[in-house]
């Protein structure tokens, strides 16, 4: 009985094992796929502004200024779509949630920065369109962003947004884009130029830092959770199994036992007395 038992227990036992094993196997691809999301949304974000850096330089050296400006704007919209991905992919809503607006901030920076190494590098005709192009992207898409971040991030954009700094550089990109003399000289702007990239810079480091923050801790809690599941399952199994053994235990165990080697019933004193009645009739009449 203990056998018959124990068998479908431990059969129990092996399924909750297994269980628990893919609960916490599935967990751990969960986190280090958020921790590897972090991580590559902050080397991209270093990344992107180092290209940037570059081509700023390489905008002042003469030669084809259009060429240079798609080839490095090609390079950094790489880098930006592979963090939507990213975020695309995120083991949480709330996670893609804030990795797309970390995106987003960053795109933002990107087209401030364009428009200010096109500005810094001189226009012509169709580089003045790819300044107005870059203005009106960035300007549209931050609009757009800024009401969705966290409170103290909002509050930072409202201080850029109410200062000097974001109207000097505002009226020059008006002007720059009408092809009309800025209000403002270039040693102002370029003071208010640094100033809003440098905010903006650091709305997009904030916000990247937030979402890498609730990546890894999302995915901690989630490996928490499942070795939690594990170890109910687990207990839960070792719990059914225990009281089916001991239940086994104290059933009785029924005996069967072959007709064959069953003992014969005695016989009564009348049936011994009738059975030689009988025998002793059979013989009287075999002797005659």
């Amino acid at each position: 009985m203990l056998s018959i038992a124990f068998v479908p227990s431990a059969a129990l036992v092996l399924v909750a094992s297994v269980i628990g094993g893919f609960l916490v196997h599935q967990a751990v691809r969960i986190r280090d796929d958020a921790e590897d999301g972090a991580v590559t949304m902050i080397a991209a974000s270093r990344g992107i502004a180092v290209l940037q850096r570059d081509r700023a330089i390489a905008l002042k050296a003469p030669g084809s200024r259009s060429a240079t400006y798609a080839a490095y704007a090609d390079r950094i919209d790489i880098t930006l779509s592979s963090l939507r991905e990213i975020a695309r992919a995120a083991p949480d809503a709330e996670i893609g949630y804030q990795q797309a607006l970390a995106v987003e901030l960053l795109t933002v920076v990107e087209g401030v920065d364009r428009s200010v190494s096109l500005a810094v590098a001189g226009m012509d005709d169709e580089g003045r369109r790819d300044y107005a192009a870059a203005v009106g992207a960035y300007r549209s898409r931050l609009g757009a962003v800024a009401g969705k971040l966290t409170e103290s991030s909002r509050q930072i954009y409202r201080d850029l947004v109410g200062s000097a700094d974001w109207s000097r550089f505002g009226a020059v990109e008006t002007a720059l884009s009408a092809a009309t003399p800025p209000p403002v000289g270039q040693a102002a702007w370029r003071v208010a130029a640094e100033v809003v990239g440098r905010s903006l810079g650091d709305l997009a480091a904030r916000q990247i830092e937030y979402s890498a923050r609730l990546a890894i801790d999302g995915g901690r809690r989630v490996l928490s959770g499942a070795f939690a599941t594990t170890a109910a399952i687990s207990l839960l199994a070792g719990v059914v199994m225990a009281v089916v053994m001991l239940l086994a235990r104290r059933l009785p165990i029924p005996v069967i036992r072959c007709p064959a080697r069953l003992e014969a019933t005695p016989l009564s004193w009348s049936h011994r007395v009738h059975d030689y009645a009988e025998k002793s009739t059979l013989l009287a009449h075999t002797r005659r």
